[in-house]
């Protein structure tokens, strides 16, 4: 365990009762680390782990924990790094994503095939069950905001595409319908809008779509050229506006796009990716390669006062944002 006194962001961050869980190289293997109020230990030391949600109301991580061949779902304490099982052991089990209210998981998994999405209790009383199947693949679960359905991809038609699979193990609604990929598809905090990657116009860029399938449209009204790929949006917690992780080249960046005007509130000035906003959305946290490798950094949310979280010499990266010890 180490302890800095936190200054200037970091302190910030803390007088706010935030903290961050992220994944750490730094022992050889990916282990499960937390920082708070400038306080920076190590929750996980054998297996492999790798942080997927936080649970704020119930103080623990989703984390998928491998061992040789096997993945599978736990729940680390973040008070003592305690655990308990989720699911059984299976050959696939992440991209694990909790319900709004916490009370359910979905994630990738190889319950009846190569790749379904299933769903389990948080709280492991039930075994996992299929919530969407298809013989090609279904990916990249998200929960809607009243938890009772999901949006996976799935690419039974001979490309991606992105349907609304109810929990109740309703028929699957096609969401998307266009002849090239679309995936990854994320629900709005006000459950009308999802994000969604497409590369309908050449290459991925993000677009826009109601969760009722009309008013599709691409999120930036800048027109793009060269080598370049947008990815991975994030919606910001009110809503207005998506963060965009934007590669041009070999640089990446961190984009704020208002949903309205389709404008860039603003753009990273250095390396930057995998935004992920604070849950009061005061605050940004993301994986940056400043320092020569990649290190947790968090900035406020109009993109300014850029501050490292972690600087080891390891990979560290998926930072989440927990519940801070008081100082």
């Amino acid at each position: 365990m180490e302890h800095r006194e936190p200054t200037g962001l970091l302190a910030e961050l803390a007088d706010a009762g935030w903290a961050l869980a992220f994944t750490s190289e730094r022992s050889g293997t990916p282990q499960l680390h937390h920082t708070s109020a400038g306080t920076e230990r190590a929750l996980t030391v054998d297996a492999t782990h790798h942080l997927q949600d936080v649970a704020l109301r119930r103080n623990e991580l989703l984390v998928s924990r491998v061992e040789g061949p096997a993945e599978q779902l736990v729940a680390v304490r973040i008070a003592d790094g305690g655990m308990r099982d989720v699911t059984p052991g299976f050959e696939k089990a992440h991209a694990a994503v909790l319900s709004p209210d916490e009370s359910h998981v979905a994630f990738e998994s190889s319950l009846a095939g190569a790749s379904d999405v299933a769903v389990v209790p948080f709280d492991g009383s039930r075994p996992p069950r299929l919530a969407a199947r298809e013989p090609t693949g279904s990916f990249q679960p998200a929960f809607t905001r009243d938890g009772r359905a999901l949006v996976v991809t799935s690419s039974g038609t001979g490309d991606p595409e992105l349907y609304l699979q109810p929990l109740d193990a309703g028929t699957p609604a096609r969401l998307t319908a266009f002849h090239l990929e679309d995936f990854g598809g994320v629900p709005s905090p006000d459950g009308v809008w999802m994000a969604f990657v497409s590369n309908r116009e050449g290459s991925d860029r993000v677009f826009l779509q109601r969760l009722d399938g009309r008013g599709a449209r691409r999120l930036s009204a800048e027109a793009r050229t060269g080598d370049f790929a947008e990815s991975n949006p994030v919606w910001m917690p009110d809503g207005r506006s998506v963060l965009v992780t934007l590669r041009e080249g070999t640089r990446l960046s961190v984009q704020r796009i208002d949903v309205k005007t389709r404008k860039a509130g603003w753009t990273t000035s250095f390396n930057a990716q995998l935004p992920a906003p604070s849950p009061d959305g005061r605050f940004i946290a993301f994986v940056s390669d400043r320092a020569g490798n990649a290190d947790v950094w968090v900035m406020r949310a109009d993109g300014s006062s850029a501050t490292a979280v972690t600087s080891h010499e390891a990979p560290e990266y998926g930072p989440r944002w927990t519940r801070a010890a008081p100082r």
